[in-house]
């Protein structure tokens, strides 16, 4: 009975619907990815602002000085506290002692803001310390869980990184007294004497604590500096060298993993002696010392200007100078 017939589509038909959707996602796949990456840059922007408060809170019980990069001393100046020439946790050393205290920067800011997963920026993914603990490229110390528990680890390795130039590592910071037991003096954690805080960079979310090349594992592992500074610029050699390294071979150790074309080191010559992509290419969420927070492009961030009211050449973002 031909009112009864039945018509089922044809395999072209089929191909053709098939083809449509696979088009389709391949359209919207990418948006997909995109605004989760959105979604967890604007998480991590959210994780440094609470940061900046949290540091600023700690600035009205103490005077308006900021926290110290050690807060335990430095071992490698022979200048800890309490007396002796070796204390732990130390910069980038964390020890051994299962009851150490977490005395680095980070550590002394938990209290104020008593949440330890605000301390990873989603995008670079929490630190797999057991893998990260006693890599050479790291530390040599072997992995301890309750150091783990405690926190230390992320402390002295942490995401969260204060601007060194604030710290006693910065532009007052004297350690030559610690050999004679007199301790270093350190004029920049005061508020007092930051010359623009609206523009002066306190903390960034992203750090790492190595470049990702010739075997560094660091950004793979989500391991931080806990302290960054600004990366020198050797083709015209107008600013302070404060890490020691070239910008066109290292990064200053803030990690620009938002919308990067890698999330690892990536020299962009034959002979590795130009480092300026990877890591460097996308964007870095920064807290000021006004408390607000933006994201910023390596080029802006870590740029050498001409400071006209101090007549010098500085890190307009960076120097609390001028």
């Amino acid at each position: 009975m031909a009112g009864n017939t039945k018509r089922a589509f044809t395999l072209i038909e089929l191909l053709v619907v098939i083809a449509i959707i696979a088009i389709l996602a391949a359209i919207l796949f990418p948006v997909f990815a995109q605004a989760r990456a959105a979604a967890r840059q604007t998480s991590c922007l959210s994780n440094v602002k609470q940061y900046a408060l949290g540091t600023l809170m700690y600035s009205e019980d103490y005077d308006e000085q900021i926290p110290l990069t050690d807060n335990n001393g430095s071992s490698l100046y022979g200048c800890c506290a309490g007396g002796g020439t070796s204390c732990y946790p130390d910069w980038g050393t964390p020890g051994t002692d299962p009851t150490e205290p977490d005395a680095m920067f980070t550590g002394v800011i938990f209290p104020y803001v008593k949440n330890h997963d605000i301390q990873y920026c989603p995008e670079i993914g929490k630190t797999n310390w057991q893998a990260a603990i006693g890599n050479p490229y790291i530390t040599s110390f072997p992995y301890v869980p309750q150091l783990d528990q405690s926190g230390v680890y992320q402390g002295c390795f942490s995401q969260m990184a204060v601007n060194m130039l604030l710290t006693e590592f910065g532009p007052g910071g004297n350690w030559s007294g610690c050999a004679g037991g007199s301790g270093f003096t350190s004029s920049d954690t005061a508020q007092a004497t930051w010359a623009r805080p609206a523009e002066l960079m306190l903390l960034t979310a992203d750090s790492t604590w190595g470049e990702g090349v010739n075997g560094d594992p660091s950004p793979e592992l989500g391991v931080g500096n806990m302290a960054a500074w600004p990366a020198y610029d050797n083709n015209t050699a107008n600013c302070t060298n404060w890490g020691g390294y070239p910008i066109n071979y290292y990064p200053g150790w803030t990690y620009y993993v938002h919308k990067a074309t890698q999330h690892v080191g990536l020299f962009n010559n034959a002979a590795n002696t130009e480092f300026d992509l990877g890591i460097n290419s996308g964007f870095a969420n920064i807290a000021f010392c006004d408390g607000h927070a933006k994201a910023m492009r390596y080029n802006t961030l870590e740029q050498c200007a001409y400071s006209t009211t101090g007549g010098v050449w500085t890190y307009p973002y960076w120097d609390p100078r001028y």
